[in-house]
């Protein structure tokens, strides 16, 4: 059974040696910025032409994952997500398109990063915030909670600040930022 390291590891090395642009997002990046949690999925954005979809599904059927060109297609058509499954475990895939201007700047400030011995991208700590808090959902808020502080001596609060209003999520993003920095301050001046 391959962990999700190794199907990370072998979908992004393929996508990098393609030369396709990407970017990882979700609970794999949530992890990746220090928050414990557990995640069966690998979030996927990609900017793939649609006559780059036979190759990446011929990839994807020759390395043990049910893969159909045909889905990808009609979810990049219809800008949606194709749900790529694993053979050999209980991971997935869950690969996107571009689909406007969020995306398209979530992609344009991935990070490269290092995890054990490759490279791959990742979406930004302060796009990963922001759209968490655009999702909503009770787990998305922790996730964007835990993020804003472990790294937040790391954070470009302006960009954060201009992306959540560019977002219309700025009233979430100023209320989780006093909830999140009051505890903190509170625990600094406890030690």
């Amino acid at each position: 059974m391959r962990s999700i390291e190794e199907i990370l590891k072998l979908v992004c090395g393929f996508l990098n040696e393609e030369k396709v642009l990407y970017v990882v997002v979700g609970g794999l990046a949530v992890l990746f910025y220090g928050i414990p949690r557990t995640t069966m999925d690998i979030d996927i954005i990609i900017a793939m032409d649609m006559d780059e979809t036979k190759r990446f599904a011929e990839f994807l059927n020759g390395n043990d994952f049910f893969a159909d060109e045909e889905d990808i297609k009609t979810a990049f058509e219809e800008k949606s997500h194709a749900t790529i499954e694993d053979k050999t475990s209980m991971a997935r895939l869950d690969i996107k398109g571009i689909y406007g201007e969020n995306d398209q700047l979530t992609l344009k400030r991935r990070r490269k990063v290092s995890l054990a011995d490759f490279k791959f991208y990742i979406a930004s700590s302060e796009d990963t915030i922001a759209n968490k808090l655009l999702f909503g959902s009770e787990q998305d808020i922790k996730d964007a909670e835990g993020i804003y502080a472990r790294q937040f001596d790391n954070l470009d609060t302006n960009y954060l600040t201009d992306r959540c209003k560019s977002l219309d999520v700025l009233d979430k993003f100023s209320t989780m930022r006093r909830r999140v920095e009051n505890y903190m301050f509170a625990e600094r001046r406890q030690k």
